[in-house]
């Protein structure tokens, strides 16, 4: 059974750009300011306008001093396999496996994303074995920005109740099983 070592697990969050007007102010940054107002979690929030900022910040959060913030929370628009932190600019599972080889150990990774985890199990079996994932969640579907919003805080405070992947997943089906479904909701672990 795959445990988390410690219940508080505080989010590190990448978003992407959701649009090109530069007066749309979309962004989950609210959502986490109200999980830390109502719920006590730490987060830290950075905005990714393209590769570069990625995986300067994927790097800089596998440092010791971020290791309580165990859960990495990518908001980015997505597709099959891949995340676009800029307009028109993929990286893929695979290349985001290389930027955390190996320093995801008692972290979970939750893509809140359109489609980025619509791949074959194998491939994201890979990806957890070459980060050394807790697990990997996201969404098969193309969703609806505030309604996945709304689920990835649901998930966020189940990681905090429960040390069990397998609880986590169980209480997602039990009790918002029709919007797990209708989003297409996936979590796996080892």
């Amino acid at each position: 059974m795959r445990l988390s070592s410690t219940y508080i697990k505080n989010v590190f969050c990448l978003e992407g750009e959701w649009g090109k007007d530069l007066r749309d102010r979309s962004s989950i940054k609210a959502a986490l300011n109200f999980m830390q107002a109502n719920f006590d979690i730490k987060y830290i929030y950075k905005r990714c306008s393209n590769r570069e900022n990625l995986e300067y910040y994927v790097k800089r959060w596998k440092n010791k001093k971020y290791q309580s913030y165990s859960i990495c929370y990518l908001a980015f628009h997505g597709e099959e396999g891949k995340i676009e932190p800029g307009l028109n600019e993929f990286v893929t599972l695979d290349e985001l496996g290389d930027i955390l080889k190996g320093a995801c150990a008692d972290k979970v990774i939750h893509f809140g994303t359109c489609k980025t985890i619509d791949v074959p199990h194998e491939q994201i079996v890979k990806f957890l074995k070459k980060t050394k994932a807790l697990c990997v969640s996201g969404f098969r579907a193309d969703v609806d920005f505030f309604e996945s919003t709304v689920f990835d805080l649901i998930l966020i405070d189940l990681f905090q109740k429960y040390k069990a992947v397998s609880k986590v997943q169980a209480a997602i089906y039990r009790n918002y099983g029709a919007i797990a479904r209708r989003l297409e909701f996936k979590m796996v672990y080892l």
